[in-house]
């Protein structure tokens, strides 16, 4: 088994054809993706996996603030 679905499976679990409806798609659902340098739409299948069977996220996600101590050089 592949690591990575395929563009038939994304459109399977997405619903969708078009690369900016299925980033909305799998954003509603909870699920990362990625573009690679060919354009690409990318979605690891066991994180699919995980999120279908509601297995618990062992890696909290980023959380990205301001850096305001660089305001103050």
């Amino acid at each position: 088994m592949d690591l990575l679905l395929t563009p038939v499976e994304i459109e399977t679990l997405t619903g969708r054809k078009r690369c900016k409806e299925q980033c909305a798609a799998l954003d509603s659902m909870g699920v990362r993706w990625k573009i690679n340098a060919r354009g690409s739409l990318i979605v690891g299948r066991r994180h699919v996996e995980q999120v279908l069977c509601g297995e618990a996220s062992t890696q909290a996600p980023e959380i990205k603030r301001p850096k305001f101590e660089a305001l103050q050089a």
